[in-house]
Parts: C-alpha cells; sequence; structure tokens
C-alpha cells in the first residue's frame, strides 16, 4: 500500500455497531486523515473500509491503543497528531478536518470536538457553548481525544499499565511540563454521542476482580495537586477575540442554564451552570500546572520512565487470550 501524505490518522476502535462509516461517508471531502480501525467486534467485513490495514484486538481500548503503537510506532513518527474516537459517535469527514486544522493553527497538545446537546453526556462542561471558538479547559474525555503524537507516546506506558483507563482523562492534560493552553474543547467542531453511558460491549468485558472504580481512585490518589474539578480557564470566542477566565466562566455558565431543558443531565447541567458562576470569582486566575506524583504510588513509577514491570498493579494488561493481529 502507498504510503499517505495525509498529516494526521483517526484510529477507530470499533465494533461491530460502529457508526465509523458517518465519518467517511461524504465522499467529496477531501480528508487530511487517514482512517484505521482497531476492532474488537468479530465481523470482520464492517472493518475494511479504512486507509490502513485494519487491527483486530479484543482488549479493551487503553491496552489496545498501546499495543497498536507499539507493534507499528512508525505510526506516531508519520502522523502528527493521532484522534482515538470511540464507535458510537456521529460526526462527519469534515468535522475531523476541522478539528485538526483548529488544534493546529492554535498549537494544542491536546483537544476534542464539543458534544452536542442530543448527546447522551457524562460531563456537561463538554456540552457545545456556541459562543466559543473552543475553551481551554483542565479536562478533555477519552471518548474522542486528539492527541499531538510526539506526547502520545509519552503517554503509552500509563495506557499500557492502566487497564480500564478510567481516570486517565482526569490527569492526561496535566501531565505535561506547561499544560497551560495546550488542551481545549473545540466548540466550533460538535459531535454527537449515542450510546447510554455505561452500556458498551467492553464494559462486560472487564476481567474479573477489576473494578474501574478502584482504578480511578488508585490514579487520581497518586499526586498531590489534583484540581478537584473539570474547569474552563479562558478561551477564543467564535468572532476570534480572546477571554480570560471570568468571562469564559460567565459565558459558558449562563449558556448552561438555557440547555438544562434539553439536556440529557438536566440537574448536573444545572449544577454545573452554578460552579461556573461560583468559579468566576473563586477561579478566576486559575491555570493549570503539571501534576505533582506521590512517591510510591503505582502511576509514580510509569512517570518517572521505570520499567512497567516495577510499576504495581499492571498485571491485568498482559492477560492470556489477548488476540492482535492483522486483518485480512
Amino acid at each position: 500500500m502507498e504510503q499517505s501524505s495525509r498529516r494526521f490518522l483517526v484510529l477507530g476502535r470499533v465494533g461491530d455497531k460502529s457508526l465509523h462509516k458517518s465519518w467517511i461517508e461524504d465522499q467529496s471531502c477531501d480528508r487530511n486523515w487517514d482512517l484505521q480501525l482497531n476492532a474488537y467486534g468479530k465481523d470482520e467485513s464492517r472493518i475494511q473500509d479504512g486507509d490502513l490495514p485494519p487491527v483486530i484486538d479484543r482488549g479493551t481500548k487503553w491496552d489496545s491503543i498501546a499495543r497498536h503503537f507499539n507493534a507499528q510506532p512508525e505510526l506516531l513518527d508519520r502522523y502528527e497528531y493521532v484522534m482515538l474516537p470511540d464507535d458510537d459517535l456521529l460526526m462527519t469527514a469534515r468535522d475531523i478536518n476541522r478539528l485538526f486544522d483548529i488544534v493546529v493553527e492554535n498549537g494544542l497538545t491536546m483537544a476534542q470536538p464539543a458534544l452536542s446537546i442530543e448527546s447522551y453526556i457524562s460531563w456537561p462542561v463538554l456540552l457545545r457553548s456556541s459562543q466559543f471558538k473552543l475553551r481551554y479547559v483542565n479536562f478533555v474525555e477519552s471518548m474522542a481525544c486528539c492527541i499531538k503524537s510526539s506526547y502520545l507516546k509519552k503517554l503509552l506506558p500509563m495506557f499500557e499499565q492502566h487497564y480500564t483507563g478510567w481516570g486517565t482523562d482526569m490527569i492526561w492534560t496535566m501531565l505535561m511540563e506547561d499544560p497551560s493552553y495546550q488542551a481545549a474543547v473545540i466548540d466550533d467542531v460538535v459531535m454527537t454521542h449515542t450510546r447510554p453511558l455505561y452500556s458498551g460491549p467492553l464494559y462486560s468485558s472487564y476481567q474479573e476482580g477489576v473494578d474501574p472504580r478502584n482504578e480511578l481512585a488508585t490514579l487520581t490518589a497518586s499526586f498531590e495537586n489534583m484540581p478537584g474539578a473539570m474547569l474552563v480557564y479562558g478561551g477564543v470566542l467564535a468572532n476570534g477575540r480572546k477571554v480570560g477566565g471570568f468571562e469564559a466562566q460567565l459565558r459558558n455558565g449562563l449558556q448552561l442554564f438555557g440547555m438544562v431543558r434539553k439536556s440529557k443531565l438536566p440537574l448536573n447541567t444545572a449544577r454545573m451552570g452554578v460552579a461556573m458562576l461560583i468559579r468566576m470569582f473563586t477561579k478566576a486566575g486559575y491555570r493549570p500546572e503539571q501534576l505533582r506524583p506521590v512517591l510510591g504510588a503505582p502511576i509514580t513509577n510509569l512517570l518517572l520512565g521505570r520499567s512497567p514491570a516495577a510499576a504495581q498493579g499492571g498485571a491485568a494488561t498482559s492477560a492470556a487470550g489477548i488476540e492482535q493481529r492483522q486483518a485480512a
């Protein structure tokens, strides 16, 4: 297969009910990204429409992604940014083009599209705020993260050892040396999350004895300076004007109140709106800082570059029976 000249890669983690065809169905769009599929489903006929050969991996999302790039390390040298979407997301080729364009234009290390009001959501802060082009945040959700390839290389050891992935999105924007203005929700690009929360097939595939909540608690307790909240600390308005934390919180908070009735989590959306209006004053000058790992915590070994064998709690990712192979 002739090597592509496209600058970006979308690696879709897909099953038999994947919606990834919506990402590529607009044949008139000149994509700036290649698609590769990393599949956990059984129907191999559904995964033959990528630009790169598909891979079959029956693991969970993050250990599978780690294996994917460890087996094909040249991908992270060939492509500047990688997007890692779940298979229950509706978006178009032009949406994804625009995401990559904005990420490059603004020199971001991590980003994600905003969520439509029709989406099943975990965090109302990620709902699209139409007044903005983008909002600077200390949190990027794992369902459709876009990561600079050079930074993704540094995260792979954590993906290998943190089996379920729960909590990684609570910390990964703040593991950078200087995380300020490096991560954003892109309101100019919108996706729809179509599957109810915690209902995907991979939730039933976690190994016996592996509790995602325990992994989350372990991970977040591994740092001295966790901010304790998902915070918006600035943004770029739709007209291009940059705003600081006070105005960003004000605009975002008021807009959330207007979305309460349509949100699938109305109470949480209202609470987030209240929290943002309070943070106008209490967090107006907030800037994310690099997380400081607690000495001896399991994640510390990975962050200090020690071998995976030295890290505690990582045995789950080497479970027997995981299949990974190039699909025919």
